[in-house]
């Protein structure tokens, strides 16, 4: 193996090269990575695929969130008036709601997570239950506190199901 000099330091002797583009490199310029070293300009960090966002998978996202979300809101208020003292039952079921529109705005994307995704599954929860969150805001009862509760851990649930 010859001894060749650095491609950017060309008073440095390495027998290292660059496992992409195989350009001589020096200790200095080499870089980790996890198929081997690459010099500095082979070094791309790339995001997981899992968590890049692209504009069409916004919009799939946004249009899933609100389809769900106004679902949600009318399989709620339909729940909720067949049974209003839903008790117990209530926070299964805004478990379900949370769980149910963190995969759905997750299908929407191809099971795409990440921060953007989290807020799309949140603003279906929010738009699902914001009849319930405005009449809960402005009650001050135990129920509406109940209420409030059932709403974060929907909140919580989809939050959940889009994290990385």
């Amino acid at each position: 193996m010859a001894i060749e000099s650095c491609h950017w330091h060309s008073d440095r002797d390495t027998g290292l090269h660059c496992g992409r583009c195989s350009k001589p490199i020096c200790v200095e310029c080499m870089r980790q990575h996890p198929v081997g070293v690459r010099c500095k300009d082979c070094l791309v960090e790339n995001r997981l695929p899992i968590s890049q966002v692209s504009p069409a998978y916004i919009a799939k996202g946004t249009v899933a969130a609100v389809a769900l979300g106004l679902v949600g809101m009318l399989a709620l208020g339909t729940l909720l008036l067949i049974f209003p003292a839903a008790g117990f039952f209530f926070f299964i079921l805004m478990t379900t709601l949370g769980f149910a529109i963190g995969e759905g705005v997750g299908f929407a994307v191809n099971h795409r997570k990440g921060r953007h995704y989290q807020y799309m599954a949140v603003g279906g929860v929010l738009l699902a239950t914001a009849p319930i969150a405005l009449i809960s805001l402005f009650a001050f009862t135990p129920q509406a506190l109940m209420d409030l509760i059932g709403i974060g851990i929907a909140l919580s649930v989809a939050w959940q199901r889009r994290a990385i």
